[in-house]
């Protein structure tokens, strides 16, 4: 069971129905985009790289539950190189969103400024009619013609200019926050009929994503763990980038929830009066 500390009255409820009534606006010319990240109690993202063996039962159940309500769901490259994953929903929710007229799976999405993913290797589960590739116009015609075996593909030109939260990224680090995001979120509501996007990572995405204002919410479980690091163990954080000034993103509380010493914490990032 989960309880439910905020907001009141206090409740207690099964993993499943967390988030299972939320709903969310509509925007006119992007998607309505969720960051849903797990984070150490010292803000790192993963262990050894790898972000799956951070949490519990619980937080599993809740990402199902928030990739139920989302039309797409979205990780960067680098996100997909560090470990096999699936951006796809169990059996029993896809029959629900059946049910509502949705697509049993949402459409699953991977940025990449390279082209170098390992598709068939580390991404499991979705067919070429349901995966969705956005690369640069930089990327190299032969990874372009691979990728499109897989996946349908979006190109999309790289950022003109550099913010100065993204010049202190390498190359690698830049290489999903490099793409023109606006543009790509634009892509996906109007060719793809996508009205809310849940973006999982990596933290270089995230980072892009917030630092442009174009992130919406942030959910993150804080797992009952310490992991420390440093620099010479380059530990990923939920943002992976420069400091973002206070005016590009004011978080504020939604709801807390709290199950097996996990926190679940949902924030709105923008105010909606900002909102485009």
């Amino acid at each position: 069971m989960v309880t439910r500390l905020s907001p009141e009255p206090t409740a207690q409820l099964a993993a499943e129905d967390v988030y299972t009534n939320i709903s969310f606006p509509t925007r006119e010319t992007r998607p309505y985009v969720l960051i849903n990240m797990i984070s150490s109690l010292d803000g790192k993202v993963a262990v050894s790289g790898k972000a799956g063996s951070l949490g519990g039962p619980v937080d599993r159940t809740v990402m199902r539950t928030l990739r139920a309500h989302a039309d797409a769901v979205m990780v960067g490259a680098g996100t997909l190189r560090a470990e096999k994953l699936t951006l796809a929903i169990p059996e029993d929710r896809a029959r629900a969103r059946k049910a509502r007229g949705l697509k049993p799976q949402p459409l699953a999405v991977v940025a990449t400024a390279t082209g170098g993913v390992p598709l068939e290797e580390n991404l499991l589960g979705p067919s070429p009619d349901n995966l969705l590739i956005f690369a640069s116009a930089e990327t190299p015609q032969e990874h372009l013609g691979t990728l499109s075996t897989y996946a349908s593909v979006e190109v999309v030109p790289e950022e003109k200019t550099t913010t100065p939260e993204m010049a202190g990224l390498s190359r690698t680090d830049r290489s999903a926050s490099r793409l023109d995001l606006g543009q790509a979120l634009e892509t996906l509501k109007k060719r793809h009929a996508v009205d809310v996007l849940l973006v999982e990572g990596g933290p270089a995405l995230n980072h892009a994503l917030v630092s442009s204002g174009l992130a919406d919410e942030l959910f993150l479980t804080l797992a009952p763990k310490l992991l420390g690091g440093d620099d010479l163990y380059a530990t990923p954080t939920v943002l992976g980038g420069p400091p973002i000034g206070c005016q590009k993103a004011q978080p504020r509380l939604i709801s807390v929830h709290f199950a097996d010493n996990e926190l679940f914490l949902r924030y709105t990032l923008r105010l909606r009066s900002q909102a485009r």
